[in-house]
This record gives C-alpha cells, sequence and structure tokens, in this order.
C-alpha cells in the first residue's frame, strides 16, 4: 500500500495534485541550525523546528542527526523520533546511512516512515544492508540513481540504474511502490558545460521511470538544482524547475516548504530566464537570470517580491487580490471598504490602516453578502482552480486559506446573527486526519446567517465525536469536510458505521478532494444508505440540500434515489448474456459458519500454562534485583492463593468467526 504514517496520521503517498512535500531542515547535515541543537542536545528545538515545517505544510520530514563531532548517532536519532512521534502528527523520512541507525528508528515509530535512502554505488553494500529492513519492516525507501558506475546523470542512465535496483530488489521481495527514485538533480550555478543540461537530463529521466515503473514513485531534492546561488534567484530556479518536474511526473519534493514561490508569482521576464537555463536553451541563460534577479526588488533578504496590491483598484478587487496572492496584511480593511462600497449612503472610520462601519448589521447584511459572493468566494474559487493544475503547492493553498479565514473573519461583524427558533440543527467538522477547515467554516458562516444552528467540532474530528454530538444535540444533518483524498476516506468509515448501525442522520459531504461519482459510490456501497449521502459541491448546495431536508425531506430522498438508480442502470453496449465466459469454475469456500462462535468451559489448566511467571513478578508486581529474589517462595505462594480467587472470579472464553469481506 503506498501509504506512510505516524502513530496519529495516515498520508497517502500519491498526493493529488502532486507533490508530497518532505520537510528537509530537521537535518544536521543541510541546516546549520539543526546541526547546533543536535550537539547541544536540544530535543525541544528540534522539535519546534519539525512543529514550523508541518504547520507550513509539509507531509512528512527528513529527520537526520548524523555529525562528524558526535558518534552516538542511533542513541540520538532514537531520543529524536521517539519524541517527534509523541509530539507531532506527521510521518518521519529516516535519512542516515547507517542500517543499524535506521532499523532502530523504525522499531521505535509507532507507524511506517520512509528510508533515505538506497543505492547501488560501488559494491552495493548500502543496498544491501537496507533492502533487508525494507522487506521486513514493508517501508519505502528514497533510491537514488547512482549505480556502480557512479552517479547517472543522463535520462537514459538513470532509467537503467532504476532498473537494475528493482532486479536486485526482487531478491529480497522489495515491491514496485517501495521505490522512491530520485533521479539527482545538480546545480545550475557553476555554468559549467558538464551540467549545462543536468536539469533537462532529470526531468527527462523523471517521465522515463514513471512511464517504465508506474507504481512506483519519484522525488528531488529541490535545493540541489540551485545550490550556489544568492537567495533570491535561487527560490526562482527551484520554482520553475519544481513545476517543470511535477508535469513530467514528479510525486515527491525534499524542500523548505517556507521557501518556495508560487510559480504564478515568479515574473515572466525571470520565468523565461529560469526556463531558458533549466532546458539549456541559451548560452548566457545563467547571466540572464542573474542580471534580472539583480534589478528585481526582494523586499530585502532575497525574498521574493510581493506582488503589487494597487490602491486605485476597488476595495472587492483588493480583498480577492490579497486571497489569491496570500497578502494578509491588510485584508479586513479592504473588506470593510468592499461592503461599504455596496452601501448606498454608509457611514464608514478608515484612518488608512483600519475601517469599520458604523451601522447595524440588519443595514450592513445584505452588502456583507454581496461581498462574500462577487469578491472572497471566488478568490478561493481561483485558489482552487490554480491548486488543481499544479500552478500552487498545498503550503500556499494554507496561505490563502488564513486570509480568507481574516476576511470572512471581520466580514462576520457585519452580518444579521437571526436569533429565534432554529431552522434545524447541522452536526459539522473537518474529517479526522485533515487540519483545513477554511470551506468548513465558510459553510457554518452561511448556514448560521440562514438560521441554523451549527455545532461546529473544529477539524481533525474522529469519528466517536461525531456521534456523540449527533446524539447530544438530536442533530437533523452532519456536514463532513475533507480536503485531501486521503482523509476523504473518513467520510466512507462514518457512513458504513451508520449504516451498520441503522442510523437515521443525513450526511452532507463536500470539500476538494471529493465529487459527486465518489459520495455516491459512498452512499450505495453495501447497499443504498436510507437516511440519504449527499454531495454538495460548495456552501450554497448544501444550504439547498439542508433547506430541501427540512422542508421536504420525502421528495428529496425519492429524488436522490431515483438519481442512484439511474447511475446504476447500464448504458447500453452488448447484454450480458453474449459476454464470452471464462470456463474456469470458481473455488468453493470452506462450510463455515459465519458469524461469531464463542467456546465456553475452558479448562483453567490451560490458561495458566500460557502465563510467564517471571515477566508478571518484574513487570507486573515490580519484583526485583536481591530483595526480589529472596521473596520468590512468597511471591510464589501469593500467586497461587490469586490464581483460585481468580478462578472463583472469571470465566475463561475463547471468542473466533468468520465473516464475509467486502470486495
Amino acid at each position: 500500500m503506498p501509504l506512510i504514517s505516524s502513530a496519529f496520521k495516515v498520508v497517502d503517498m500519491k498526493q493529488s495534485p502532486p507533490p508530497l512535500i518532505i520537510g528537509e531542515r530537521v537535518n544536521a547535515q543541510g541546516s546549520r541550525k539543526a546541526k547546533k541543537m543536535v550537539l547541544a542536545d536540544d530535543y525541544e528545538g528540534l522539535v519546534g523546528l519539525a512543529r514550523e515545517q508541518s504547520d507550513a505544510g509539509a507531509h512528512c520530514l527528513d529527520v537526520c542527526v548524523a555529525t562528524t563531532e558526535r558518534d552516538d548517532e542511533l542513541e540520538t536519532m532514537v531520543a529524536l523520533v521517539k519524541r517527534l512521534s509523541l509530539e507531532l502528527d506527521t510521518p518521519l523520512v529516516i535519512d542516515s546511512t547507517d542500517p543499524s541507525v535506521v532499523e532502530a528508528a523504525i522499531r521505535q515509530i509507532p507507524g511506517r516512515p520512509v528510508i533515505n535512502s538506497i543505492n547501488l554505488e560501488g559494491d552495493g553494500s548500502r543496498f544491501s544492508g537496507l533492502a533487508p529492513v525494507m522487506a521486513r519492516y514493508g517501508v519505502p525507501a528514497v533510491a537514488m540513481c547512482i549505480g556502480p558506475g557512479g552517479m547517472a546523470k543522463t535520462a537514459a542512465e538513470k532509467l537503467d540504474t532504476a532498473r537494475l535496483m528493482v532486479e536486485r530488489g526482487r531478491e529480497y521481495g522489495i515491491q514496485e511502490w517501495q521505490y522512491v527514485f530520485d533521479p539527482l538533480t545538480f546545480t545550475l550555478a557553476t555554468g559549467q558545460e558538464e551540467f549545462a543540461d543536468s536539469a533537462v537530463q532529470t526531468i527527462r529521466g523523471i517521465e522515463l521511470i514513471k512511464a517504465e515503473f508506474p507504481r512506483s514513485y519519484t522525488v528531488v531534492g529541490l535545493s540541489n538544482v540551485s545550490f550556489g546561488l544568492d537567495p533570491y534567484p535561487r527560490r526562482i530556479v527551484n520554482s520553475v524547475f519544481l513545476y517543470h518536474a511535477i508535469r513530467a511526473g514528479l510525486d515527491c519534493v525534499i524542500a523548505n516548504p517556507r521557501d518556495l514561490i508560487p510559480y504564478p508569482d515568479v515574473p515572466e521576464r525571470l520565468r523565461d530566464a529560469a526556463e531558458d537555463l533549466i532546458f539549456n536553451k541559451t548560452p548566457g541563460a545563467l547571466t540572464a537570470l542573474l542580471e534580472g534577479c539583480a534589478g528585481a526588488d526582494t523586499q530585502g533578504g532575497g525574498s521574493a517580491p510581493k506582488p503589487a496590491v494597487d490602491p486605485s483598484w476597488p476595495a472587492e478587487r483588493r480583498a480577492n487580490y490579497r486571497i489569491i496572492n496570500q497578502l494578509k496584511e491588510g485584508i479586513e480593511r479592504d473588506v470593510v471598504l468592499a461592503i461599504a462600497d455596496n452601501i448606498e449612503n454608509p457611514t464608514v472610520r478608515d484612518d488608512g490602516r483600519t475601517a469599520s462601519i458604523d451601522m447595524e448589521p440588519r443595514l450592513t447584511h445584505e452588502a456583507a453578502i454581496a461581498t462574500l459572493n462577487g469578491s472572497l468566494l471566488p478568490a478561493m474559487k481561483t485558489v482552487g482552480d490554480m491548486f488543481g493544475a499544479g500552478e500552487l503547492i498545498l503550503p500556499f493553498v494554507l496561505k490563502s486559506a488564513e486570509c480568507m479565514k481574516a476576511a470572512v473573519s471581520e466580514l462576520e461583524k457585519y452580518l444579521v446573527k437571526k436569533e429565534g427558533a432554529s431552522k434545524g440543527r447541522l452536526v459539522l467538522g473537518t474529517v479526522y486526519g485533515d487540519v483545513h477547515d477554511i470551506g468548513k467554516n465558510l459553510v457554518k458562516t452561511i448556514f448560521q446567517n440562514n438560521g441554523y444552528t451549527v455545532y461546529d467540532l473544529g477539524k481533525q474530528v474522529p469519528l466517536q465525536k461525531f456521534l456523540e454530538k449527533i446524539e447530544e444535540v438530536d442533530a437533523d444533518a452532519v456536514g463532513l469536510s475533507a480536503l485531501l483524498v486521503n482523509t476523504s476516506r473518513e467520510m466512507k468509515h462514518f457512513v458504513d458505521h451508520a449504516r451498520e448501525r441503522g442510523m437515521d442522520i443525513p450526511i452532507l459531504c463536500g470539500g476538494a478532494a471529493i465529487n459527486s461519482n465518489y459520495i455516491n459510490r459512498l452512499a450505495t456501497d453495501g447497499g443504498v444508505y436510507v437516511p440519504g449521502m449527499f454531495y454538495c459541491k460548495d456552501m450554497f448546495d448544501g444550504l439547498s440540500t439542508m433547506n430541501m431536508l427540512m422542508t421536504d425531506r420525502a421528495a428529496l430522498l425519492s429524488e436522490w434515489r431515483d438519481m442512484l438508480e439511474n447511475r446504476r442502470r447500464p448504458s447500453g453496449g452488448a447484454p450480458r448474456g453474449g459476454l464470452p465466459r471464462s470456463s474456469i469454475k470458481p473455488v468453493a469456500p470452506p462450510r463455515v459458519t459465519y458469524g461469531a462462535t464463542i467456546i465456553s468451559d475452558i479448562d483453567y489448566n490451560m490458561v495458566w500454562k500460557e502465563v510467564d511467571e517471571k515477566s508478571l513478578f518484574k513487570l507486573g508486581w515490580g519484583v526485583r534485583g536481591r530483595a526480589g529474589q529472596k521473596q520468590e517462595e512468597d511471591h510464589q505462594k501469593i500467586y497461587h492463593a490469586m490464581k483460585n480467587v481468580v478462578q472463583e472470579i472469571f470465566e475463561p472464553q475463547i471468542i473466533y468467526g468468520y465473516f464475509r469481506c467486502r470486495s
């Protein structure tokens, strides 16, 4: 299965859209800050560094603690991954050249990590040392395209090395999905002819590897392609290279998510210069890029120049632009002024930094709704479209979502909060494993301002918490939100649970990761979910569905069931009787009784034989050392006396069962 996990979260290695981001900063060999913390045994600082990467959008974290100053890599790695596993829900990538360190870390982690890395350099000892670990624990590994002859430089060499690695791996039982091939990325900063074509060879190598091994994955260390450049041109090259690598089939990237620039934010002339360099189109591409970057206003320290917000634009356009371009500062003022622009004679206070409207919500409500529909929601739709097209990666979507959250928070001040009788009760939350709540928050705002009582459970909501709140408030419906493909599977867990227990709760589902086909399939797998499971493409569609549930539920469910029936009806083609059939007869399953079987009347002597007395005394009772040995006879007497008591109180039973699996 192409999944990695921590104790708390499962992450699909195939992100949709890609890439899976591996945070690179918890690495003593790549970060001076991390190295200083490792040498000082500053585990608190390392956990903080990891949390920053996770909060910035990293799906998993590369962890490397090897230093030349110390020889306790194994102990340090085990201690750090233990802390990270307890305090963060982000899966880990174990970065070490020592198989014993890697295996010790894997044994410590309550989940499935990734190994970084294996290769076939020299005598292949790096591969033969870690391949058994991959097979034993079923973990994937970054597989660097380094063969017996050294680093693969051309696309063909990269593919040949991947082939050789897959062939060697068969001896150990390694599966194709366990390879995360790194086709190697070399710096373009030297201007040397030897590496002028290296980036395009890497991109072509990704295409070749994905074509021949479609179930494998690919990864690049992004910062390698620009190593040696100044910060700003480095980020330009990284952004443009990443965009084209993803289009070629790249699945994962090792990078600092805080250092990335959205591809659309790269000025066109610099984008063209970077593409000339990456694809080796012109001999002077590097010089042209550096000259172009030298003339750019990076607003200090090599950061990307922020897109300018023209103060002459209408406020609605400014608010829209800020959300799309992740410009949070000033968005509250623009939202207020946008609302004011939709009021005939507004009373506005504006000092140039903050603004407010001195009018009652009943007079501003319609204008606020117009701003929401005309400026804020279209901005998030644009962000979603760019995310789907691969022009934005997840960290930038999260930044736009933060802007949207601030905008909606300000806008809510000018909406009428309807009091009195509620039109209905909705339990709402983002499913477990998903930390994205901007869409869910918008649903809450719209529903509340249309007379519904919303019980917002927040994000990363476990199934049990949904169930408890539904029962507590006697909810009329439940709303499940998910942004990511892997977390949308929680919706299946919910409807399966509700179906099996005969719950009577309609389910409204929404989020970027799902569509109507997916929800309709969940609603019918295992039998139609009678109370109804509805796909809501946006908050207004959800509101319309909720209104129908509360006014004419029978008509809505009848229409919904007709839609499901039409979906399942064959759409023509040859009749089933005319299709070719295999002559192979299926194997009949054994004759068994389905369900659980309980065996009682167990001989207690059989039970006592399975008890490890030494472990019981040492681990259960805490009996250790010489004092324990001196009192061993007393412990045996107590143990035998307790056995008699236990036999009077408990009746041992065995339970087993056969259950029909779901195909």
